[in-house]
């Protein structure tokens, strides 16, 4: 039967211990709201003015009618005139998640989204990882998914740490050889942590947080996105209260 995990809310997560100690890394500045545009009401006017009408002509509740109906009948086009920015430092393989989309990153062009992220040609940001807490087993059911937890999990943390230093180690050997950062680089694990602006509409989230907060996403990449949804939900005013209703976010 599945479950929902009382520390982080999403379905059917592996340990509380774990969760617990996520959520303490993500608080710790890795996902920050920097600056947000626009509510509800921008989304009524965008709407509304189809015709010639203005949302404050219509009350709070009016305006929320409409915004179900928005949502329920897939016109989305109101919902691409609020924007949103967030500065995210996570592990790469979490990033690729936040930015890859089912159709490719076409989708991220149609959503309204850019990114600018810290550059290994120009920086070495070789010294920060973010490591697995509890490995996972393998989905029988789902080539892409994970289940259950590892028998010998000292023996992973240690692969996974030898792993670091090795690269950790060639990368610094690469430079005092010379190399170019750009060159060297490539040599860096997926568990590198990268700092990169994420700006785009309130769909943009709203598209985020349908494909990435479905059960069978991966969980470090639902926790990233859930504490997106929950800085948003927490603005004060909560301006976007009706729409994140509307989407059962």
């Amino acid at each position: 039967m599945n479950e929902f995990c009382l520390v982080c809310g999403l379905l059917n997560p592996m340990h509380k211990v774990w969760c617990t100690e996520q959520k303490k890394k993500i608080k710790n500045n890795m996902v920050e709201l920097l600056s947000h545009w626009g509510d509800d009401k921008m989304v009524a006017n965008c709407a509304r003015v189809s015709y010639a009408k203005l949302a404050d002509n219509y009350t709070e509740e009016q305006n929320a009618k409409l915004i179900n109906y928005l949502s329920k009948h897939n016109h989305i086009a109101p919902f691409f005139h609020p924007k949103l920015q967030f500065r995210l430092t996570i592990p790469i393989y979490v990033e690729r998640q936040l930015t890859k989309t089912s159709i490719g990153v076409a989708l991220n062009q149609e959503l309204d989204i850019e990114i600018n992220s810290i550059s290994g040609r120009y920086v070495d940001f070789s010294d920060s990882y973010t490591t697995i807490k509890e490995w996972r087993k393998q989905s029988q059911s789902s080539k892409q998914g994970s289940e259950g937890m590892v028998d010998n999990q000292l023996a992973c943390k240690h692969i996974e740490q030898r792993a670091i230093d090795t690269c950790k180690e060639a990368y610094s050997m690469l430079l005092s050889l010379g190399v170019s950062k750009e060159q060297a680089r490539t040599i860096l694990p997926l568990n590198l942590n990268t700092t990169f602006i994420w700006t785009g509409s309130l769909y943009a989230l709203i598209r985020l947080c349908q494909l990435r907060l479905k059960p069978d996403a991966q969980i470090e990449t639902q926790l990233v996105v859930k504490e997106m949804l929950d800085l948003v939900k927490n603005i004060e005013g909560n301006p976007f209260e009706h729409t994140i209703k509307a989407f059962n976010l």
